[in-house]
């Protein structure tokens, strides 16, 4: 227990020492792409209504509405998200510092979980330690930080596993409660298709080993169990998915072969920050380092073991099949199905690769150690202990100026390291046990976590120079205050236009509360689709463009300015066109033009002269009164997902499908107030659901609590 302490406080020092040009006081990088442009502006959007005293169920900025309780990625039930919230709760909104912070805990946290379960393997804890490296600080793990629902899932397959090794080293289903809530917190985490692949790299491992038959009988019903458990976002989801359409997106398989060379080579790829973007295009970085690259080879000595190594391997051949698709066997057997080619993403099976060589380098190098070595000269380990302090320092002043050898020449660095590191192990097996060997086994540890971080951190897929966007509610970079106030001033009023080419992204609409029709979302419903294609274009499966020209588009989305610049193809069609008007009179990089024809997001449809009066305007309530002398339609320009009800005079009244994607309600002749309301109507099943499961957890917990581990004796 003492051991697990220790290892935990000083793992969690060593991955702030790890990320420290992250983290203040010396912030220097951020974490860039998805978590910012993504990630970030859902979490912020949830923290500031929940700031606010309001549940957050309904997002009115993109897309011209959609569910947010039924949005998996927003991570809205993950519990870490709430720590999260927590600890910003005195701001105004939420610090993208506190996110990055997360995604940093998640790695210190991974590490912890991977050393854990390799413990309970009875390894040594020098190999542990390298073992649960290779999992939390390795490649695999520094590419994925952008993407806060992969990390999620990832760390937690460890934990998993654990589970299951309890379970068929005491003949019991008990410690199955470990998969029960690995499983559910990577599937809150909010990206399922890295889910499936945990799912499947827990199958697959507790098929393999002993005790196949019930292991895998209880972890299936474990994880089915984790779904009861997530109810609470599962129902949400699939009562809104239910109006997607399924995306293939499994493609044909990674056949990038030079992506092996990125697992071996250091900087194989050269993604250093002084490096031009477009260089080494949709590559990787997956480096293993030195304790993979040397541990490996003693696998073939270790035939006694190799029962004990068998569910390892297992998923790393089930976890590359998938990834690679030889002869197209994964993409045959997914395609007979509407769900699978949606949720199975080859890509996200790489992390059963690196989880699965975590546990093989352990064994290697545990059996290294295991074996009889003889007396080492006493001047081995101080010159050991210099060479790796000469080759780390060597290998942060490279690191801090970026100039690494890239292609085959990296390859020298690795060669080096590797003799290097394996001096150092040789005289670390050949020294008694003592202070002497501890300290050996801390600079073992130290250089390996140098190699990792200097080719692994400040990079290009995983870090920006300096702060990212502050988000402020007086001042927008690149646009005048008082045209900044005036977009606010209408706020959820009117819709905002953007210009892809120069414009600001929508999603980051989130942060301000502005809205517009457009945005970057897997949600983005097929009715919906179906209407941006008859009056817009899209640029990508997400991303569309409304013309300038198109004043019907305009009207019906309810878009009242279009942000531009002077630098965009678009720009002519808005300087010279008399529909609109340039807001400003100071030029700025953004050029906000304010279409005078306008509409309000809702519209009433009838012959006769018609008043309608906004009385609320809430993401979740918009009431207005109407005054009509003949009847007629009034039209709510928002997206109609399940879960959108209305009320006459506070009697309930049919809402129907209006413009292909927009809704509406009959209104009878006369002054009434109409109110619509949005309320997911699966959520409070679910989460009656979820509270019965967790319930039913904890006493699973204190079950297993209550019964003695079986002893098994150490090698």
């Amino acid at each position: 227990m003492h051991s697990r302490k220790a290892i935990a406080l000083a793992s969690f020092v060593f991955t702030y020492l790890f990320f420290f040009e992250y983290i203040p006081p010396f912030r220097s990088v951020h974490i860039p792409y998805d978590l910012p442009g993504f990630h970030y502006p859902l979490a912020d959007y949830a923290f500031q209504r929940l700031r606010q005293g309001h549940f957050p169920l309904w997002d009115p900025t993109i897309y011209a509405g959609m569910s947010f309780v039924g949005n998996i990625q927003a991570a809205l039930f993950y519990p870490p998200t709430w720590i999260m919230f927590l600890f910003n709760w005195g701001r105004e909104r939420l610090s993208y510092q506190s996110m990055e912070d997360l995604q940093i805990a998640h790695v210190w946290l991974g590490f912890f979980l991977c050393y854990l379960w390799l413990r309970g393997k009875r390894l040594a804890e020098l190999p542990c330690v390298l073992g649960a490296g290779v999992f939390a600080y390795s490649g695999y793990m520094c590419t994925q930080l952008q993407h806060f629902g992969l990390v999620g899932a990832y760390i937690w397959m460890p934990l998993a596993l654990w589970g299951v090794d309890q379970a068929v080293e005491r003949r019991s289903w008990r410690p199955l409660w470990k998969v029960a809530a690995a499983s559910a917190l990577a599937f809150l985490a909010g990206y399922p298709p890295t889910w499936v692949a945990f799912a499947m790299v827990v199958g697959v491992y507790s098929l393999a080993g002993a005790w196949r038959g019930k292991a895998a009988t209880g972890t299936i019903a474990a994880i089915a169990f984790s779904l009861v458990l997530c109810a609470v976002q599962l129902l949400p989801t699939w009562e809104t998915t239910a109006l997607r359409q399924p995306e293939d997106h499994y493609g044909l398989g990674i056949k990038d072969w030079d992506m092996i060379l990125s697992y071996a080579l250091p900087n194989f790829f050269n993604f250093g920050l002084n490096i031009p973007v477009l260089t080494n295009p949709g590559k990787d970085y997956f480096y293993l380092g030195v304790p993979a690259l040397l541990g490996l080879p003693f696998l073939i000595l270790c035939r006694r073991r190799f029962r004990e190594l068998v569910p390892s391997l297992a998923i790393l051949a089930a976890t590359l099949v998938v990834a690679i698709n030889p002869y197209d066997i994964v993409e045959n057997v997914i395609q007979h199905s509407t769900l699978l080619p949606d949720i199975v993403r080859a890509w996200y099976f790489l992390a059963g690769v690196t989880l699965a060589f975590a546990a093989l380098t352990a064994y290697a190098l545990d059996d290294f150690l295991a074996r009889k070595a003889r007396p080492a000269p006493a001047w081995l380990m101080p010159l050991s202990a210099s060479l790796m302090a000469l080759w780390a320092l060597y290998e942060l002043n490279r690191w801090k100026s970026q100039s690494f050898a890239a292609g085959w020449p990296s390859g020298v660095y690795l060669l080096i390291t590797l003799a290097i590191f394996g001096v150092g192990l040789y005289a670390f097996r050949a020294e008694k046990p003592g202070r002497r060997r501890i300290r050996m086994a801390v600079a073992l540890i130290l250089f390996v976590g140098v190699d990792y971080k200097a080719f692994g951190t400040s990079k290009r897929f995983d870090a920006g120079s300096g702060d990212a966007q502050r988000w402020s509610f007086t001042s927008f970079p690149g646009m005048m205050p008082d045209v900044y106030q005036q977009l606010r001033d209408g706020l959820g009023t009117h819709r905002i236009v953007v210009d892809f080419d120069t414009g600001p992204l929508p999603d980051d609409f989130r942060h301000i509360g502005l809205i517009t029709p457009q945005g970057f979302d897997p949600l983005l419903t097929t009715p919906f689709r179906k209407m941006v294609q008859a009056y817009g274009r899209f640029r990508t499966d997400r991303m569309f463009e409304v013309d300038a020209d198109n004043y019907d588009a305009m009207r019906l989305f309810g878009v009242k300015y279009v942000i531009s610049s002077e630098y965009s193809p678009a720009f002519p069609k808005l300087k010279d066109n008399p529909h609109y008007r340039l807001m400003g009179s100071t030029p700025t990089f953004y050029r906000v033009y304010e279409y005078l024809d306008a509409q309000p997001p809702y519209s009433w449809e009838g012959g006769a002269v018609t008043e309608v009066e906004r009385l609320r305007w809430d993401p979740e309530n918009r009431t207005f009164r109407v005054r009509n002398p003949a009847g007629g339609k009034l039209a709510l320009h928002e997206q109609f997902f399940p879960g959108w009800t209305a009320t006459i005079d506070g009697k309930p009244a049919v809402v129907e499908s209006w413009a292909g994607a927009f809704q509406a309600v009959a209104v009878p002749a006369g002054e009434h107030t109409v109110e619509f309301r949005y309320r997911s109507r699966l959520l409070g099943v679910g989460a009656g659901i979820s509270l019965v499961a967790l319930i039913g957890l904890g006493f699973w917990i204190r079950v297993c609590g209550s019964v003695p581990t079986l002893p098994r004796p150490e090698r």
